[in-house]
């Protein structure tokens, strides 16, 4: 197999186990050097700490049963059918000879492994807020995969929005991660055609497939996006969680969240 000719870079993955981090994460190292990469995984909490079950709460109150319904699909289920039937990130890193470590939400405790593993670029993928003490332990950059094009769509739900607003083009990019969330510099940007008739689940999925092919173009050659004023920012457009009459709204105007034909046309596990 080839690998990658560039800088012999070390590149470090701090992931969370939800729906769209399989896709970004193994399409994007499928032809790293497996010595050359780190796994962290950390446990899919809120910025708050919450355990998933306290985080669905908090959004159902905050939104409506369905939208709960989709998180509990791209969390507590997806995590457990993948355990079953061993398609956990675990289990490609192992075949790999991929080093992959499950870390408790200490960021102390993460910067000392990325410091001591030598990282130079750190590649997010997870729901957590991550400091900033984090993003300088690597040694070259700390850089972020975001579903969503940047500035108009920072934070979370973004194929909601996008989808909700009438959107034609849903958005992937790999930006820099720096102290303000989302508001880093973007090194590389592509789009999809947003389908009317899909629904919100395949386009998450169609995000995340195009987020890894943009990662994976990233890490085949950082030197040459790196190569850039990185301390640039643009301050992003944050939306909230959906409230029950956005739900309404693109229930009649749109479709649905999840369909059951997903299941036999798009890759979700």
């Amino acid at each position: 197999m080839d690998y990658y000719t560039d800088v012999d870079y070390k590149i470090g993955f701090i992931i969370s186990e939800f729906l769209p981090t399989k896709k970004i994460v193994l399409r994007s190292i499928q032809n790293l050097d497996a010595s050359k990469v780190k796994i962290y995984k950390v446990p899919v909490y809120s910025a708050k700490r919450e355990s998933n079950n306290r985080l669905l709460l908090r959004i159902f109150r905050e939104t409506s049963f369905r939208y709960v319904s989709f998180k509990i699909f791209d969390t507590l289920f997806v995590r457990f059918f993948r355990k079953i039937t061993n398609r956990r990130i675990d289990n490609y890193a192992k075949k790999r000879g991929i080093q992959i470590k499950s870390l408790k939400i200490e960021f102390a405790d993460i910067n000392n492994e990325i410091i001591n593993d030598e990282i130079d670029i750190l590649v997010l993928s997870t729901n957590q807020i991550v400091p900033l003490s984090t993003l300088q332990s690597p040694k070259l950059a700390a850089i972020n995969v975001h579903l969503a094009k940047l500035p108009e769509y920072g934070g979370l739900f973004n194929q909601f929005w996008m989808m909700l607003n009438n959107e034609e083009k849903g958005y992937a990019c790999v930006h820099i991660a720096s102290k303000n969330l989302d508001a880093g510099k973007v090194l590389l940007e592509d789009f999809i055609q947003i389908n009317k008739s899909d629904s919100l689940l395949a386009t998450y999925i169609k995000t995340a497939e195009l987020a890894g092919d943009l990662l994976y173009q990233f890490l085949s050659n950082p030197s040459k996006y790196l190569n850039v004023d990185l301390e640039v920012e643009k301050t992003p457009t944050i939306r909230g969680l959906p409230t029950s009459e956005d739900m309404k709204k693109f229930k009649i105007e749109l479709n649905k969240l999840i369909k059951f034909s997903d299941l036999f046309t798009v890759e979700i596990f």
